[in-house]
């Protein structure tokens, strides 16, 4: 009986060993976890324009694939250097309008001046321009963090575009290679098992991809025609928060109205009239269109999955969500259900 209960002593303390190990491990490599899950995103995304050339223009799968990846490279630097600098500029001008755009403001305005004529907010004034030198190091020193932490990011982008080209080369060797480390008769399952996910978890996540863009470049388009001012960085508001679904629509309609209330009653009428079009054909004619039933999950386990995932592991929590859990159904129904 002693010796049984030392070996479960010892058989207990070597799991819970082993289980620390893991954890630590994978909290120190999750960096690296976090730049191949980016980088699976994206090549989910493209590879469909690779399996077209090779497919159907019989383009050899090596220039097909650097045919597809210079197209993203050029897609992805005129997002950088066009689009993005338009948003910033917007939001810079709102920023600097926002106070002038309606009396609303104004006793928020004046309250303000009132709190720096306090005789307590003028010795502090005067405190920090007697420390200004302490201070301007210690601005010093954070902008060099700031360098550091941009060079950072960086260096996760080249890395991440290496990881996609070849990701997007040899994804179906990939797949084969650990297909081959599992056990003889289960090999074959297994490739049937990626298979299936690579058809459904993939066809939502390009799918998903494609409806937030049209619904952004709708809402840009819609916004500029009513007159509303900044459209361009509404209506990539409003496509960045199709990636939350049921959510997002509702969330990016709340800084168009009140932006449009600056102006007017009957704008923000009109821009709550818009919206809710969007999102009329955002449900009724995109998402049936381009998503149809490649995961079918349902807008509880949507949401939870999100509240889950956000909590868990910040944005890219909410971004892996739904495909986590658009995996996790597919395998519950190929093997509980026996359907794929």
């Amino acid at each position: 009986m002693k010796d049984r209960q030392l070996s479960f002593a010892f058989k207990l303390a070597l799991a819970f060993v082993v289980t620390a190990g893991m954890v630590l491990t994978l909290a120190r490599v999750f960096w690296v976890i976090y730049l191949v899950v980016i980088a699976l995103l994206i090549v989910y995304s493209i590879s469909p324009a690779v399996d077209f050339l090779t497919r159907f223009k019989k383009v050899p799968h090596l220039l097909a694939v650097v045919i597809v990846y210079i197209g993203f490279l050029l897609l992805l630097a005129l997002l950088l250097y066009l689009v993005i600098p338009l948003i910033i500029t917007q939001l810079r001008e709102l920023v600097r309008l926002l106070p002038q755009y309606s009396p609303y403001f104004q006793p928020y305005i004046m309250e303000l001046g009132d709190i720096f004529a306090r005789p307590e907010v003028v010795e502090f004034i005067l405190n920090f321009l007697q420390q200004l030198p302490s201070n301007l190091q210690q601005v010093l020193n954070q902008a060099t963090k700031v360098t550091m932490t941009i060079v950072g990011y960086l260096a996760e982008l080249v890395i991440v575009l290496f990881l996609v080209f070849y990701l997007l080369r040899d994804l179906e060797k990939i797949k084969k290679t650990l297909a081959e480390y599992m056990p003889r008769p289960w090999r074959q399952e297994t490739l049937r098992i990626l298979g299936t996910i690579d058809a459904k978890v993939g066809a939502y996540l390009r799918g998903h991809l494609i409806r937030c863009t049209l619904v952004g470049i709708v809402g840009w388009l819609g916004l500029s025609i009513i007159g509303m001012p900044f459209a361009l960085m509404l209506g990539a508001l409003v496509g960045v928060s199709n990636l939350l679904p049921y959510i997002g629509p509702y969330l990016a309609a709340v800084p168009a109205v009140i932006i449009a209330l600056t102006r007017s009653w009957t704008l923000a009428v009109v821009v709550v009239i818009f919206y809710i079009i969007i999102e009329i054909i955002d449900s009724f004619v995109l998402t049936p269109l381009l998503l149809g039933r490649a995961v079918d999950l349902h807008p509880f386990a949507v949401i939870v999955a999100i509240l889950v995932g956000g909590r868990l592991f910040g944005f890219l929590g909410i971004i892996l969500a739904i495909p986590i859990a658009a995996t996790l159904k597919v395998l519950l129904n190929y093997y509980c259900l026996q359907k794929e």
